[in-house]
């Protein structure tokens, strides 16, 4: 008589089964695994070292959140403007923004409790007391860095686009530009790891406070993003994301 647990049939059962078993957690987990984590190459945000390590303060950040919420696996350090285009084909992508206008159609999932400054840091001796004092004078824009709709299409402004801020600061450094343009916050900080003192700089122009969130495209489910939700809240209670704010920014970074 054939036994019936070595039988084709049971074996084609079996095998079903085990399927379904594998599938299941699998597909649970295929949503989450499927999330790009990005970050926008610039300096202090994200970047690599010369030993070719991945650092910056956002990237720590994401990192901190990854670790939390279990979701993404690594972080990609992309151009800002390629990190938007690739957000915008709808891919399942998720970062740290400041809110601004290039930005607003995605999802803010929450605020991580850190505010930028924008606007323009002169030189010593440039006097920018109001937005016609812009008149004549030559500006770093970093490519990607956009705060001010105004400003950013005005045409008869002299700008020039390097492709990071730290090109920005070196350009003012020596003498190059007047101005720059951008998180006065990272500015500064950038301009102290280039040994520039405060001392370097005059009265800024500003344009305007901004909050930073963590944000993704829009395509995420309910349960995903309450889960990277509640990793940021988390690691805003525990003190974790001001840590880490402060080991790149010092004490006044509100």
């Amino acid at each position: 008589m054939e036994n019936k647990f070595s039988s084709p049939y049971f074996f084609h059962i079996f095998t079903y089964f085990l399927g379904l078993f594998l599938l299941i957690p699998s597909y649970a987990n295929s949503s989450d695994d499927s999330i790009k984590v990005m970050v926008m190459s610039q300096t202090p945000y994200g970047f690599i070292t010369k030993d070719g390590q991945k650092t910056g303060v956002l990237y720590d950040i994401l990192n901190q959140i990854i670790k939390t919420s279990r979701i993404g696996k690594s972080i990609s350090i992309v151009p800002t403007k390629r990190l938007v285009a690739i957000m915008k084909e709808t891919q399942k992508v998720c970062t740290i923004f400041a809110n601004s206008p290039d930005v607003s159609e995605f999802d803010y999932i929450e605020a991580i409790g850190f505010e930028l400054t924008a606007g323009i840091l002169p030189a010593k001796g440039i006097k920018l007391d109001n937005y016609s004092s812009l008149k004549n004078k030559v500006i770093a824009v970093p490519l990607g860095i956009i705060f001010d709709k105004k400003f950013h299409t005005d045409d008869t402004l002299i700008k020039v686009r390097p492709p990071h801020y730290i090109n920005a600061i070196k350009m003012l450094k020596k003498g190059r530009v007047d101005a720059v343009a951008g998180a006065l916050l990272t500015l500064r900080y950038i301009a102290k790891k280039e040994g520039m003192s405060p001392m370097f700089f005059d009265k800024p122009l500003l344009f305007g406070q901004a909050n930073v969130y963590l944000v993704c495209t829009t395509n995420l489910n309910s349960s995903t993003r309450e889960k990277l939700k509640k990793a940021v809240i988390t690691l805003k209670s525990n003190g974790t994301i001001q840590r880490i704010l402060t080991q790149y920014f010092g004490m006044n970074t509100q």
